[in-house]
């Protein structure tokens, strides 16, 4: 499973998003669930349950005590499974939407492939998350001249 890809899509009245067909293609056809839940750049992660059940694993394996408090209030607490319609929709809750920085009149959502999952950000908030992850890449030289990234 490789999800990849920008695509930006609209809510619809009712607070449904449409998923790009090549994010649909990896869901296992028996099982079109994601399971949703914060991410820690103002976004939303979706993860198919398989992988949602790898991450928990992860998170499980952490010790006790205020890190792993904190995750599991980032990400365990917030988390909602969704169905994935006969049209290829998700329903965002008003909460989710409230997450993205989602208004009445700006109603798009940006669906970013990032390998196992894929998250959604508003526009706006996606434009500010590029900008830190272009001057991150710019600080490493060593990465930047290994894998020749233009």
């Amino acid at each position: 499973m490789h999800f990849c890809g920008e695509h930006f899509k609209p809510l619809d009245d009712k607070g449904r998003l449409s998923i790009p067909r090549e994010f649909r293609d990896q869901l296992a056809t028996d099982d079109l669930h994601l399971v949703l839940t914060k991410n820690m750049n103002g976004g939303l992660a979706a993860y198919p349950t398989a992988e949602w059940d790898d991450f928990v694993r992860h998170l499980e394996n952490i010790p006790a005590g205020q890190q792993r408090n904190a995750l599991n209030r980032l990400y365990l607490a917030p988390k909602t499974d969704v169905q994935v319609d006969k049209q290829g929709r998700i329903s965002l809750s008003r909460a989710q939407r409230k997450w993205l920085g989602l208004t009445e009149d700006d109603r798009e959502v940006v669906l970013v492939g990032n390998f196992r999952r894929f998250d959604l950000f508003s526009p706006e908030r996606y434009q500010n998350v590029i900008a830190a992850d272009v001057a991150l890449i710019k600080e490493a030289e060593e990465l930047i001249n290994r894998i020749d990234l233009p």
